[in-house]
């Protein structure tokens, strides 16, 4: 709930003469079932499906029980928590734990999703060696937690944001950046582009992708979200955060928006050590939070809290374990979904902590979800020791472990949901391509150039990039007509290919195939950003430098003196 809403609420409780006021709403940290008034906030991403009644039938979102503005009711919580209670505290501790393991075998960590009730797993690039084996290991991870009795599903998740950060390679289709999304700003091509990627998540077995990222940019000083950022205006990447998590909801997939309070506006990388955020409040609320509070305001089912320190609230205290951060984004922004921690194995928060300790911290100070300790085992014995002393309450503990029960029944329902509308099965992945291309049709941006016809000669000499980029750029130049040059051969235009490793300097044509910043320093009389090396993206880039087709997008950063919306 809103100030706004609460203000707005009391004033009619006074004018209808109630003798008291019951705010049914945020409550105190840590209270059970804290949420807006009904139709306080707006449930954008889809009709809540018939039928999802509270536990003893209530009709959904009814007087007796409201529902939360990211889809479940009061009831619903209220039951998952109660669910939470009635575990043992060796199987409550495990509840709340995301684990990584090594390798492509899954038969160890599906042991301890069963023996230890741990909440799942998360898939890295050394977990895939295959789609038949991914499918494999997630059927593993989810019948792990059946055969522990649990009646929620699992937590099987992966990082598969686009650009540089897909831990699935092919055949799974590849996307571009999310600084594509910002580039094309089309929320409808971002919304169907999100749920065709969800979709093959799901076919292959995922209840979860920790995406969208939020972070607002400050553009070349942000050395760890660059092209990971939908650009550096707050209320773009609102709009367009909100897309992607729509999409992902649509398709039955959990999003995960990240990295709160804002990775963008910090200089040092959270996976090193931990960065300071020293603006005030006002200051992060103008810029930083704004796509944190939309994403609250329009119904994401999870936040993840990033190992940030905001001298703010609670200097030299990551946010992910900062009580004034989890109150921040419970009773400011009003948030009633799971709090999940950025990975706790990253050095912005292992530092001079023993094994567990950050896991409890973060529980104490208002997580629900935690992911990857560095030893889960031994976070789970810590969770355990902690509620023995005292240190952690075993209602906090309840609240969590039941937070992410509701949002786990959830996605079950919404699973099923897009399985009736939109079936999918293994045929599903790789099938999203012509979103994908949609994407980078909408994106490509054009700096420097014109706007029409075609940008090079027949034939082109490609530099720059790396081989396995030229190679991957002369499958697309085959595909689409367009000639290159044998090494030493004559040609009409040089192409140079530009990312962060590479020179801009040189060429006819200068294209940034991560980051566009690099193209400041280039003297090339066209200047190109397309925002990805996967191949609709390299098809999208033949087909503008052919005057094939026109590009759409439009800078979501500043480039030198290239201001934001800088395109045809």
């Amino acid at each position: 709930m809103t100030r706004r809403t609460w203000f707005l609420a009391l004033a009619l409780a006074a004018l209808a003469g109630l003798a008291a006021f019951v705010v049914v709403g945020r409550g105190e940290q840590g209270d059970v079932g804290a949420a807006p008034a009904p139709g306080s906030r707006p449930v954008p991403y889809g009709d809540v499906p018939e039928g999802l009644g509270t536990p003893s039938g209530e009709e959904p979102g009814s007087a007796s029980s409201p529902r939360l503005a990211w889809g479940p009711t009061e009831a619903d919580l209220a039951q998952g928590v109660a669910d939470a209670a009635a575990l043992p505290l060796e199987r409550v501790a495990g509840s709340v734990i995301v684990a990584r393991y090594a390798g492509p075998d899954a038969t160890a960590i599906a042991s301890q999703i069963t023996d230890l009730g741990l909440a799942g797993a998360i898939l890295f690039g050394d977990n895939v060696t295959g789609v038949d084996q991914v499918r494999t290991t997630t059927a593993q991870l989810a019948d792990a937690g059946a055969a522990d009795g649990r009646t929620w599903p699992v937590v099987v998740a992966v990082d598969q944001e686009g650009g540089l950060v897909q831990r699935l390679g092919l055949p799974f289709t590849q996307f571009p950046s999310f600084s594509a999304a910002g580039a094309a700003g089309d929320e409808t091509v971002v919304r169907e582009a999100a749920e065709a990627r969800a979709s093959e998540l799901r076919a292959a077995g995922f209840t979860m992708n920790f995406a969208p990222v939020a972070d607002v940019t400050i553009g070349p000083a942000d050395p760890t979200i660059g092209s990971r950022s939908a650009g550096s205006a707050p209320d773009a990447v609102a709009r367009i955060a909100g897309a992607e998590s729509a999409g992902s909801l649509d398709a039955g997939i959990l999003p995960a928006v990240k990295h709160f309070p804002g990775h963008g506006s910090v200089t040092v990388d959270s996976h090193a050590e931990l960065p300071v955020q020293g603006a005030s409040t006002a200051e992060l609320e103008a810029r930083d939070l704004v796509p944190f509070a939309d994403a609250v305001d329009t119904g994401a089912p999870m936040i993840m809290m990033g190992h940030i320190a905001v001298t703010a609230w609670q200097p030299g205290v990551p946010a992910s374990l900062s009580a004034p951060a989890y109150a921040y984004l419970r009773e400011s922004l009003g948030f009633t979904g799971v709090a999940v921690t950025d990975g706790l194995d990253m050095g912005g928060v292992t530092a001079g902590r023993a094994p567990g300790q950050a896991s409890v911290e973060a529980l104490a100070a208002g997580a629900d979800l935690l992911l990857t300790p560095v030893d889960s085992v031994a976070a789970r014995q810590a969770i355990i020791d902690a509620v023995g002393s005292g240190t952690l309450s075993r209602a906090r503990l309840d609240e969590a472990a039941g937070r992410v029960i509701t949002m786990m029944r959830w996605q079950e329902t919404l699973a099923s949901r897009a399985q009736d509308t939109t079936p999918v099965g293994p045929g599903t992945i790789g099938s999203a391509g012509s979103a994908a291309r949609a994407l980078s049709d909408a994106a490509v941006t054009v700096l420097t150039g014109q706007c029409t016809g075609s940008l090079v000669g027949d034939r082109i000499r490609l530099v720059g990039g790396g081989s396995a980029v030229q190679e991957a750029f002369a499958a697309a130049a085959e595909r689409g007509g367009l000639v290159v040059a044998a090494p030493g051969a004559a040609a009409d235009s040089e192409v140079r290919l530009v990312t962060g490793t590479t020179t801009a300097l040189g060429g006819d044509v200068a294209v940034a195939l991560d980051v566009p910043y690099v193209l400041e320093t280039s003297n090339a009389p066209v200047k190109i950003a397309a925002y990805g090396r996967d191949a609709g993206t390299l098809d999208t880039l033949v087909a503008v430098l052919r005057g094939h087709q026109p590009a759409l997008g439009h800078l979501p950063v500043a480039v030198g003196a290239y201001p934001v919306g800088t395109g045809c």
